[in-house]
């Protein structure tokens, strides 16, 4: 992932930076928890998308306030939305 943040506007409101992409797997830092088993509606650059989510937990809050880790993976992710999340040009 770039030095960038990429940041994501959440369906509940505020935003998540993320923080760790690997594969379908992506770590956020959010500024509310999100149940196990549930799934967190977000925007990326417009376009809409789901993760479902693992766990939270709370930690050290960044100056904007987001203070949970949320940890989940993608739900049909298209490959143009994870080539811009991953700072990659498609080939």
């Amino acid at each position: 992932m770039s030095d960038a943040e990429k940041l994501l506007e959440l369906e509940r409101g505020g935003t998540a930076v993320v923080t760790a992409l690997d594969g379908e797997h992506v770590t956020l830092l959010a500024p509310f928890a999100s149940p196990p088993g549930s799934t967190l509606g977000a925007k990326f650059q417009g376009q809409a998308l789901s993760i479902k989510v693992r766990g939270s937990r709370r930690v050290e809050a960044d100056a904007s306030g987001r203070c949970f880790r949320v940890e989940g993976r993608f739900v049909s992710l298209s490959r143009a939305l994870r080539l811009a999340l991953t700072g990659q040009a498609p080939s």
